[in-house]
């Protein structure tokens, strides 16, 4: 008959793995949430919902280097009484961003904008990223800043939507 000698662990084995679970228990990218322009100082004026959507290639999910790509986003102007304005809105992740209309683009008191709404009959408020740089990656984030007249600047992450849909 054979005889087993049951093993239980020593301390140390204890917190090698109790440290190994709350290491993986952590999200890929660190910092606080920037679906709501966090980083900002003031609630004035926010971003939400801030998004890269790269060009449809069919049958791939590759970014093309030096492609386009759209930027996706809400502006929500929460003053009472004042207008905001979008004056630009730079990347390293790019080698331009087109915006269009040209700013400044004005946001009413109390209102929100979206990227893809028309700011007048015919014309829709786009922005492009040019020329894109090897750092945008499917399930990755790029940094992307905000200039806005009243708020200043506002800088958070965006993340590259990882397989865009046929448009």
């Amino acid at each position: 008959m054979t005889k087993y000698k049951r093993c239980e662990p020593g301390p140390v084995a204890t917190v090698l793995l109790v440290a190994f679970l709350v290491a993986g228990c952590g999200s890929y990218t660190t910092g606080e949430s920037t679906n709501r322009g966090s980083g900002s100082e003031t609630t004035e004026t926010t971003v939400e919902n801030a998004f890269v959507v790269p060009r449809y290639l069919p049958g791939s999910c590759a970014i093309q280097v030096g492609s386009t790509a759209e930027l996706r986003f809400t502006i929500t102007n929460n003053r009472p009484a004042e207008t905001e304005r979008l004056e630009g809105i730079s990347t390293p992740a790019a080698e331009t961003v087109r915006i269009t209309p040209n700013p400044p683009i004005e946001v009413a008191a109390g209102t929100s904008m979206a990227a893809g709404q028309p700011v007048a009959p015919g014309r829709p408020f786009t922005v492009t990223l040019e020329g894109t740089k090897d750092s945008v990656q499917p399930a990755h984030n790029v940094d992307v800043t905000f200039r806005f007249e009243k708020s200043g600047e506002l800088t958070m992450l965006a993340p590259v939507e990882a397989c865009p849909a046929q448009q």
